[in-house]
């Protein structure tokens, strides 16, 4: 929690609190407790990380936020502290609502820790360098409660914890002024002779970068080593249920480049929609619609065009049509363990050849018919997320997965050891790796400030 809140020591003095309070406050960081997490760092309190919940939450009391100057808890006034107006999401808030990532706190989590606020007795001005607001509670006794704030419309949970599912893009988002850092990793075929359950099998890696530029709006760049493929891509969800709506629909649209030799299709592109719905704060499904222009990238196709020659080698430059499905169910109090699910198919047309290009159809008679799939677990908490799964398409990067799963029947492997049942598989195991970072525009400069600030405090301390 409170990502954003560059902490300065403060001149403002406050009274210690009565009982009651001292018993609100043991409520309140009980109630922290699952923020030490990503904020356990007793360190330079000017740092983004630098706050320490696992420290009493009376350390709080008196003590500016660099981001917009207010203080973190203004005793007797619970509107005016920043820690309110973190895990309420006031209109004209700085950063992201807290906790970042999970649900919103509930209106009993959110009173308790308005009534602590409202509890301390109100902070003393010993001079300069009071923060706004700190006699706001001035009449306000220890213990009394101030009238409830106006009602603040707040943020909801997204459909989906990650950008993509497995292989589909979703329409959650990173948020404005958010970097992320994606590695998707899937071993080899899993059955395959000494293939230690295809640890020592051939790997494909990507490794990218995402940005959001707006809320709904991102940025992505990545590379797979399957072609040496780079894919430049952007997503945009106008819709989203997270701020009120009734679902979420977005666009992905990219553009990719395979620098691997023999490749007769170099230049591709992909256009994909997604509408997606979380339903009971437990259930995620989305729908996705996409076309993959030129997905055939293997270097010698042989297709009979129906013409009386017979097979023979072609530069296929047909697209793919694509129609998928994801679900997650969401496990645990706090819903950061997830059940995945995947399945996307090429739709062909029927023809001979398919106007589409279809792993499994005209081009590869001997592929794949089922389509891609994949099934696994997620566990996501503040800015980190993982995902482990087993999937039968190995391919990562958007074009290349788009054409289907490289495996079929996933107990009917001829080339697998059948000494040993436990190779008797026909799939990969894989897993996502994803970390957020928080970029302010002018975060180079509230760090300085705040250290400014910090160091001019201890000076009028020590005096």
């Amino acid at each position: 929690m409170l990502e954003h809140l560059l902490l300065s020591l403060s001149t403002v003095s406050y009274v210690a609190p009565d009982a009651g309070s001292a018993e609100l406050e043991a409520q309140v960081q009980a109630l922290f407790d699952d923020c030490t997490m990503c904020h356990d760092a007793p360190g330079d309190p000017s740092s983004p990380d630098g706050l320490d919940l696992e420290s009493p939450v009376s350390s709080l009391i008196g003590r500016k936020s660099a981001g917009d100057d207010r203080l973190l808890v203004d005793p007797g006034n619970p509107d005016g502290s920043e820690l309110m107006r973190k895990l309420v999401g006031a209109p004209d808030l700085v950063g992201e609502l807290m906790p970042v990532g999970d649900d919103p706190y509930s209106e009993e989590q959110l009173k308790l820790v308005r009534d602590w606020i409202s509890s301390l007795p109100p902070a003393t001005d010993t001079g300069a360098g009071a923060g706004a607001g700190a006699g706001a509670g001035a009449g306000a006794g220890a213990g009394d409660s101030l009238p409830p704030a106006a009602p603040v419309k707040r943020k909801g949970k997204p459909a989906f914890h990650g950008g993509y599912q497995v292989a589909l893009p979703t329409t959650t988002t990173l948020g404005r002024n958010t970097l992320q850092y994606v590695i998707d990793h899937r071993f080899g075929r899993l059955g395959t002779e000494r293939g230690a359950f295809g640890l020592d099998a051939g790997v494909v890696m990507s490794m990218g970068m995402a940005y959001g530029i707006l809320d709904g709006w991102d940025v992505q760049f990545r590379r797979s080593s399957t072609r040496k493929n780079y894919e430049l891509g952007t997503k945009y969800v106008p819709l989203r249920q997270e701020n009120g709506a009734p679902l979420s629909l977005g666009g992905y649209a990219s553009i990719e480049y395979f620098r691997d030799f023999d490749v007769a299709n170099r230049l591709t592109g992909n256009f994909q929609a997604m509408l997606s719905r979380l339903w009971f704060e437990r259930w995620s499904t989305m729908l996705t619609v996409g076309y993959h222009m030129r997905t055939n990238h293997n270097p010698r196709v042989i297709v009979d065009l129906g013409e009386g020659d017979g097979p023979q080698t072609v530069e296929d430059k047909r697209g793919t049509l694509t129609l998928g499905l994801a679900s997650t169910v969401w496990l645990g109090k706090k819903k950061r363990w997830g059940i995945d699910m995947e399945y996307f198919i090429p739709i062909p047309d029927g023809g001979d050849p398919n106007v589409f290009y279809y792993h499994g159809g005209d081009a590869d008679p001997d592929g794949s018919k089922i389509g891609s799939w994949a099934l696994g677990g997620s566990y996501y908490t503040g800015k980190h997320f993982f995902q482990i799964f087993f999937t039968n398409n190995r391919a990562i990067n958007t074009n290349l997965a788009s054409s289907g799963g490289q495996t079929g029947n996933p107990f009917n492997d001829p080339s697998a050891d059948h000494d040993n049942p436990l190779n008797e598989v026909n799939f990969f195991l894989g897993f996502n790796l994803g970390r957020k970072f928080t970029l302010g525009k002018n975060s180079g400069k509230k760090r300085k400030a705040a250290k400014k600030t910090a160091a001019v405090a201890g000076s009028k301390e020590d005096a």
